[in-house]
């Protein structure tokens, strides 16, 4: 047999005939295969938005206060009560009781207007019934004062003073008292005093049987021999309260 001569050609055109074959299945994939598409860009984080702070409340103007209640017609009764009940403990003289009544007047309705009117009444009734007060007291001391170092005339003009303001107080009669036995101790003793003595006695004892007239001209003797005598005055004011006290004809 005669070797093949041509073995070594066909084996290269074999391998050409390989790599041209690659090469063409290579450009084919290559056109199939799609371009990837470029990655995005990354964003850069953005600042977290800022927290919204709470809105502040408006403060509300507080409310007009509300108007007092009106005092129902209950309470009304109940105050008029113890003003009624002032003043009859102030036409008795009583003017403690009267003060008390008026003070539960007070608890009733506070600020009522009857009772600061019920409570002024009483004031000019308490001085009327010889009520001191502090003027009067301070006059009262004054005279004392006076009389204790033997100034016998400012003790006088002080008791002038409180007789004009409360006429019928008990202290004011009783310092004009002592200011007269005091001025007595000092002094002779005249015939005058005797005689304003003899006329009170004499209109007390025509006062007790109801001879009014009697009692009176006597009264008006004595004022006109010593018209600040406390004796005289107080059997003046013992005949005007039995005058009134008569009952009527």
């Amino acid at each position: 047999m005669t070797p093949n001569r041509n073995g070594p050609l066909y084996a290269i055109i074999g391998a050409l005939v390989v790599v041209i074959a690659g090469g063409g299945f290579y450009l084919y994939r290559m056109d199939k295969v799609t371009a990837l598409p470029p990655p995005a860009p990354i964003e850069a984080a953005k600042p977290a938005a800022p927290i919204p702070s709470p809105p502040v409340a408006t403060p509300r103007p507080a409310p007009p206060p509300a108007a007092p209640a009106s005092p129902s017609a209950a309470q009304l009764s109940q105050a008029r009560s113890y003003i009624a009940d002032a003043r009859r403990f102030a036409a008795a003289g009583d003017f403690a009781s009267a003060e008390q009544a008026l003070q539960s007047a007070d608890t009733a309705i506070p600020g009522f207007a009857e009772t600061a009117a019920a409570r002024r009444e009483i004031a000019d009734l308490r001085t009327a019934h010889g009520q001191i007060t502090p003027q009067v007291s301070s006059l009262l001391a004054q005279a004392r004062r006076a009389m204790d170092r033997g100034d016998f005339p400012a003790a006088d003009r002080a008791l002038d003073e409180a007789e004009r303001l409360a006429p019928n107080a008990r202290e004011v009669i009783e310092a004009r008292r002592d200011l007269r036995a005091a001025q007595r101790q000092t002094g002779p003793s005249g015939t005058q005093d005797m005689r304003v003595s003899v006329l009170v006695a004499t209109a007390r004892a025509a006062i007790s049987f109801g001879d009014f007239p009697s009692a009176d001209r006597a009264l008006d003797e004595a004022e006109r021999i010593d018209p600040r005598d406390p004796a005289v005055r107080q059997a003046r004011a013992d005949l005007n309260a039995a005058v009134r006290a008569r009952p009527p004809r």
